[in-house]
């Protein structure tokens, strides 16, 4: 019997051990800084500083269009977790064709500063600044919104009016499903380890991931939406696609064969470009 409850003991400190330690990584991930910025693919642009709006400075760029017709048309580009706002530029670089292109980093990445990320939740804040930047230094009030991952969902939970447009790439439709996945491959511990995150999430962010729904927030949205998503997704799978699709049926969505994340651009990318640069073109005009 002994021996029972030293085993119980010893799996009770583990979860909680390593839950506590995946939270933590999670939330501090390791920043990665890419070197790269719109220089180096001869890409005129201007560094900017901004606040989201709860007050976190963050770091940014704006890109002309490089037809340089002076066009307020704007894109933003939003990355994925744990990724930086250079980690698009291979993107922002098509969209530059037609329109300017405005990419930042979440907080707590690339050059923005913050303690810790949300993964989403706060980060709605980092592009509600983003927005009002435009609006106020740049008289921009057309914004169509591109978001990869962590970018997508946290362009569906956005309202902002000046919104016209979204496209998004890979997007989860609820964060707590992204937790679970986390622990896939821990059999019937992963259910501990979810719930033990979660009330990690609650004591030290006061935050419930159960309310973080782009599948709910998606309802809301009257502006025209694409949803593209990786049909081999290895980190979100394909099934969030569906959720929203499901959640938002006039949504257009669009499964890219064979891509895992982060490489349905680069699977065909001129058919990649020839449709969300299509999609944005009428939805801008």
């Amino acid at each position: 019997m002994q021996i029972f409850f030293k085993i119980l003991l010893f799996i009770a400190l583990f979860l909680i051990i390593f839950s506590l330690l995946s939270f933590y990584m999670s939330i501090h991930p390791r920043k990665i800084i890419t070197k790269l910025d719109p220089q180096d693919l001869e890409m005129e642009y201007e560094n900017v500083s901004f606040k989201s709006a709860d007050g976190v400075k963050l770091s940014g760029w704006l890109i002309p269009n490089s037809k340089g017709d002076k066009t307020k048309k704007t894109i933003i580009v939003m990355h994925g977790y744990p990724a930086d706002k250079a980690n698009l530029l291979g993107v922002a670089e098509f969209f530059a064709k037609d329109f300017n292109v405005f990419l930042f980093d979440f907080r707590s990445f690339g050059k923005s500063e913050g303690k810790y990320t949300t993964v989403g939740y706060l980060e709605v804040k980092d592009l509600e600044g983003a927005i009002q930047y435009l609006e106020k230094e740049k008289n921009i009030t057309k914004v169509g919104l591109y978001g990869f991952s962590m970018g997508g969902a946290v362009a569906l939970m956005n309202s902002n009016k000046n919104v016209k447009a979204i496209v998004t790439d890979s997007a989860y439709a609820r964060l707590s499903n992204m937790a679970k996945y986390m622990y896939r491959h821990f059999s019937i511990l992963k259910y501990p380890l979810f719930y033990l995150t979660k009330l990690y999430g609650i004591i030290f962010l006061g935050l419930n991931i159960d309310i973080v729904n782009p599948a709910d927030n998606i309802k809301n949205i009257n502006a025209p939406l694409l949803l593209i998503h990786a049909e081999k997704d290895s980190q979100i799978p394909v099934t969030e696609a569906y959720l929203l699709k499901d959640a938002k049926k006039d949504a257009e969505l669009w499964i890219v064969k064979g891509a895992d994340h982060g490489m349905a651009h680069s699977v065909n990318s001129e058919e990649y470009e020839k449709i969300v640069l299509g999609f944005f073109e009428r939805a801008l005009d």
